[in-house]
């Protein structure tokens, strides 16, 4: 099979297609051909080295950490799984998409919603298990809620408008100008072009803000926060960590999201799909050979909803 590799840290070029031999399910894994793969900023800050106060990648390493596909095999007669299903997942940090086949546990694999593509499939997982741990778990999102999301049209912005309306909260999000359209066709209440407004400026406050491109702060943001309140960001960086620990203590809490590969919350996102509530934007479609052009485009920032890589088996 093949699969994109990099053998050490760098820029988008030190991506290449290398081939390697199928490794057999173990008892609760399910081989999966992967028929696309989800691309997220986080393959491009993992490929550079820089999330190493996170995680260290071992080397070589296969970039994504979304999939859909086709179980091949099952390691297991007794499988919730058999071949011909059509699966989705977000994979372990450790566990690259890039790649035309792959091994997966069980526990981390849902069927696929039967209304959507394979390409469709792919850019759900990470991007929007981000979106909803963010909001449901860090937030405790309710009804009547307002929430602001920052980056409202990129692929954790768009799940996480369509989330939070889900809940029934009143959603603002942050795009440019071009994008006002595009975040609107997913639910956006209120929009705000960053090209022309400060967002971090309004006079409203908010009860949850989801800085979903990790490009804002806490100390930028707390201004518009409520007085029991909490602000998410996609990056746990080293401040935020810091001002978790004295979360109990303050009524404006922090957290960085770190996103659990959880296929129960991947079961509910499916049923929302279902119920006509959630749905993906796909901007662009790359080949494995292109891999090193789709991280030079995610790396641009403007991205309008998701980028994949298409398998061609």
């Amino acid at each position: 099979m093949k699969k994109v590799i990099y053998e050490a840290y760098g820029d988008a070029d030190v991506l290449k297609v290398a081939d390697f031999r199928i490794n057999e399910p173990a008892d609760g894994e399910v081989l999966v051909k992967i028929m696309a793969a989800g691309i997220n900023p986080v393959d491009y800050k993992i490929r550079k080295g820089a999330l190493k106060f996170i995680y260290r990648a071992k080397l070589p390493r296969t970039p994504g950490g979304e999939i859909s596909g086709i179980v091949e095999k099952t390691g297991s007669t007794q499988s919730a799984f058999k071949p011909g299903d059509k699966v989705y997942a977000m994979l372990p940090i450790s566990v690259g998409g890039y790649s035309e086949y792959v091994n997966v546990k069980e526990d981390l694999l849902s069927l696929m919603p039967k209304n959507i593509s394979f390409n469709e499939a792919a850019v759900i997982p990470l991007a929007g298990l981000t979106a909803l741990q963010a909001l449901r778990d860090k937030g405790n999102i309710s009804k009547g809620m307002k929430v602001l999301i920052n980056g409202g049209s990129g692929g954790v912005g768009m799940f996480a408008i369509q989330i939070a309306k889900a809940f029934g909260a009143e959603v603002t999000a942050v795009c440019s100008g071009k994008n006002i359209n595009f975040v609107r066709s997913f639910g956006a209440d209120h929009v705000v072009d960053y090209e022309k407004e400060d967002f971090t400026k309004l006079t409203d406050k908010f009860d949850i803000i989801l800085d979903a491109v990790a490009k804002s702060s806490f100390g930028k943001c707390k201004k518009i926060l409520k007085e029991k309140s909490v602000f998410i960001t996609t990056i746990p960086s080293p401040p935020v960590m810091l001002r978790q620990i004295i979360n109990p203590m303050v009524n404006k809490k922090a957290f960085g999201i770190l996103t659990k590969p959880l296929s129960k919350d991947l079961d509910y996102l499916t049923n929302l799909i279902a119920q006509g509530k959630l749905k993906a934007s796909i901007e662009k479609v790359y080949s494995m050979e292109e891999a090193a052009n789709a991280h030079k485009h995610i790396e641009t920032g403007r991205v309008k909803g998701k980028l994949v890589i298409k398998m061609n088996h």
